[in-house]
């Protein structure tokens, strides 16, 4: 095989959209309808669906049998579409998603080859997001964090497009739309990230005046289009919710811890791990784009969008008290814009002696792979997760070190196109082992599936089913109940001495404290999975 992307290029763009679909699917798909649903995210928005599905209510999500506005209505409403198409299982729930990824790599191939004025380092952008493990996780997930950065990041590309260059004019009023879609998928977030990378760049730029070329009133009337009619239906017919929704559900999450609290550099130690091994570029190629945009440098000013949007992003959630790994996600297409612009110089041929850029982010990168190796060797766990999973990482790790050792001997060599070889396949390989060997044995800590099976032979219409102090949306799901949701020990009490059946799902820690301090309860387990144990109030021998 001839490593020269340029060669393949030349010979029209087929080859190169051949490669990066096979490398997003060897990514996004292995096992995608086989694992179960995790608790409480994929699961929450998949219990939705299927009561909303049996209520006949498409305006209002809710769960446990009660309204939630926790997110916008469109996530359930391409999940219902889904399940209506394929049946409610993991595939249908998942498949959007992917898809959606598939569409943020085209965008972010668009916009790489934009902002560097090169179709190689536009496929080295998407390539490299490609092979970014938070990527793929999020990209795999039936979870609304891929489709906002999917719509955030094409609204970006059709202003970009439009302020670059002589674009359409209709190129406006669809970034308009992709930003009501984004509203409709997380809220005022959904216009509020798209407008600190656009309004940055236009600050620093002192671009103002080209703000009509955006048609800013043919598209503000087009994304009122979009995403105002589900928001006044429900003013309309549940006012209640809407203060909940905006106070509590957006503001609140700015303001208000909902998770525990996270140290300053969360982020920070999100997007090393999460973009691993591209994360090691991200410095220097910042460095670079900055100094670039100080000296005016023509040639290298439009590195300043991806450079502002990874930044501002980044300090924007650092200062919300509330912190997930996959809030980070809608600032990736920049950092994979910015990873590629080294990469790039690795496949142009290049003067003899000359030192290549990212040489000393390979030296980071071995340091990395290196405290890796150390971490996982030295840990007895990693906090409840099977042993098994320690024994899967650590070939990963060792794996990961010798690659980039290699890696980084062979550009030392001028044998750049090898070690771009090798990151890249490395990558892939590594992310492609623990979707099949890895994360697969988390399956008992982060889903109710098994739970629900061990439950559903004995399950009849008159039993009761009960989360005690747990939110496990997925127990429900899988049985096709809502189940009751009990948060106190007495309530709990009066339920397994209640002479209907009950079976019940709590954390292993409560378990084992009803059982050593109220011996005489009816408890019988029927499974134990993970933190989790499945309980029942009457022998399973017994007729109910």
């Amino acid at each position: 095989m001839n490593f020269a992307f340029r060669d393949s290029l030349k010979g029209g763009k087929a080859p190169a959209l051949f490669l990066l679909l096979a490398v997003a699917s060897l990514l996004l798909f292995p096992l995608l309808g086989r694992e179960g649903l995790t608790d409480p995210d994929e699961s929450a928005y998949a219990e939705s669906v299927r009561e909303m599905a049996e209520r006949g209510d498409w305006l209002v999500p809710h769960l446990y049998g009660e309204p939630l506005l926790d997110k916008p209505i469109l996530i359930y409403w391409v999940m219902g579409a889904s399940f209506r198409l394929l049946g409610e299982s993991e595939l249908a729930a998942r498949l959007p998603s992917v898809l959606a990824a598939i569409v943020l790599l085209l965008a972010v191939w668009r916009l790489g080859k934009l902002v560097h004025q090169s179709d190689l380092a536009g496929l080295l952008s998407a390539l490299v997001l490609a092979s970014s493990l938070e990527f793929v996780l999020m990209g795999r997930a039936a979870v609304a964090d891929i489709y906002l950065t999917t719509f955030c990041t094409l609204a970006i590309l059709c202003y970009v497009e439009t302020l670059w260059g002589p674009g359409s004019r209709l190129l406006p009023l669809a970034g308009a739309a992709f930003l009501g879609l984004a509203v409709l998928t997380k809220g005022p977030l959904g216009l509020l990230l798209p407008a600190m990378v656009l309004g940055s760049c236009f600050a620093v730029s002192r671009g103002w005046r080209r703000l009509k070329e955006i048609r800013p009133v043919a598209s503000t009337l087009i994304f009122l289009a979009v995403a105002l009619p589900w928001y006044v239906a429900i003013a309309l017919k549940r006012p209640d919710l809407v203060e909940g929704f905006f106070v509590t559900g957006n503001l609140g999450r700015f303001l208000k811890a909902e998770h525990r609290a996270q140290p300053p550099l969360y982020y920070a130690v999100v997007l090393l791990i999460g973009f691993i091994p591209w994360s090691a570029f991200l410095p220097g190629a910042v460095g670079r784009a900055l100094s670039a945009w100080r000296r005016g440098d023509a040639l290298r000013s439009r590195l300043v969008l991806p450079t502002l949007w990874l930044l501002t992003l980044t300090v924007f959630f650092t200062l919300v008290a509330s912190k997930l790994p996959s809030y980070i996600l809608p600032a990736l297409p920049a950092a994979a814009i910015l990873a590629a612009e080294p990469l790039a110089a690795w496949l142009k041929p290049t003067p003899a002696g000359q030192r290549l850029p990212g040489t000393g982010a390979m030296l980071l990168l071995v340091i990395l792979a290196g405290g890796m190796v150390y971490f996982s060797m030295s840990r007895q766990s990693f906090g409840s997760t099977p042993a098994g999973f320690k024994t899967a990482l650590l070939p990963v790790c060792f794996a990961g070190l010798l690659g980039t050792l290699f890696a980084l001997s062979t550009l030392i060599m001028q044998r750049a196109k090898l070690a771009y070889l090798i990151l890249q396949g490395g990558s892939v390989a590594i992310i492609f082992s623990l979707l099949l060997f890895g994360f697969p044995l988390l399956e008992p800590w982060k889903s109710s599936r098994e739970a629900a099976e061990a439950v559903r032979p004995m399950m009849q219409s008159s039993d009761r089913l009960i989360l005690y102090r747990e939110s496990h949306p997925g127990f429900g799901f899988y049985l096709h109940r809502i189940p009751e949701l009990v948060g106190s020990e007495p309530a709990l009490e009066a339920l397994l001495s209640d002479p209907g059946r009950v079976f019940c799902l709590m954390g292993r820690g409560n378990y084992e404290k009803l059982r050593a301090g109220r011996p005489e309860l009816p408890l019988y387990l029927l499974k134990s999975l993970g933190n989790v144990v499945v309980l029942t109030n009457r022998s399973p021998g017994e007729s109910p």
